[in-house]
């Protein structure tokens, strides 16, 4: 309770400073990967699933391949011997995608966040990534670096239950602008990958004169008595 009454606590001026700063950093930085500049919807929804618990580098491959062979869903939902995520050591989800391939080669992809969730292998981020990024409807993305970026900058302990306790869920809506929050997503995504990663880039963080964690770790220590 006394974390969730720490983050109910944060004032206003100390979320839009961090969403200033993630949006600002974020035009300046911004990683021009294939998926981001896609048109093609159904590529865009796989590139999502392609980056859950793999680093953006490795996807590149992974995804140009991809877009080349299989351009509709349709084209993947024929092709039985399909091995996608072969590179990326996620061979579990290939049924997954065959079956939401299946699914989209005769529907168009829905736009809620509730129909999304409700084909195999979207979970609740995909949606949120796939709505904000790639269709640009407002929604709120968070994982664990997400969680870890808001943890150390507000100053809460953190687990890996956080992401799904409904007072960080309303803290990351707090936050998550309402007009630029395909901008503040990327950021968001770009920096947790670049500067706020689990050994963090203290020298080029633009948030570190607020960041209570970098604050706590570079105090004076305390004089003797």
């Amino acid at each position: 309770m006394k974390t969730q009454q720490l983050a109910e606590g944060i004032p206003l001026s100390s979320l839009v400073y961090l969403r200033r700063k993630i949006v600002f950093w974020g035009t300046d930085h911004f990683a021009l990967f294939p998926w981001r500049v896609t048109k093609n919807h159904w590529h865009a929804l796989v590139a999502e699933i392609m980056l859950q618990r793999t680093r953006a580098e490795q996807v590149v491959p992974a995804f140009e391949k991809f877009r080349h062979l299989y351009p509709h869903p349709r084209d993947l939902a024929i092709d039985t011997d399909s091995v996608v995520f072969a590179t990326l050591g996620l061979h579990w989800r290939e049924e997954l995608l065959r079956d939401l391939a299946a699914i989209l080669a005769t529907i168009e992809i829905p736009i809620d966040r509730e129909s999304l969730m409700a084909l195999p292998g979207i979970g609740s981020y995909i949606a949120a990534a796939y709505r904000s990024m790639h269709l640009g409807i407002r929604d709120v993305i968070i994982d664990s670096n997400v969680v870890r970026l808001y943890g150390r900058f507000f100053g809460f302990e953190t687990d890996p239950e956080t992401r799904r306790k409904r007072w960080f869920i309303d803290l990351a809506e707090r936050i998550t602008p309402q007009r630029v929050h395909r901008q503040y997503n990327y950021g968001l995504i770009d920096f947790t990958r670049k500067i706020c990663a689990p050994n963090p880039n203290h020298e080029s963080c633009p948030l570190r004169n607020q960041c209570k964690y970098y604050i706590a770790m570079h105090a004076p220590p305390p004089s003797p008595a």
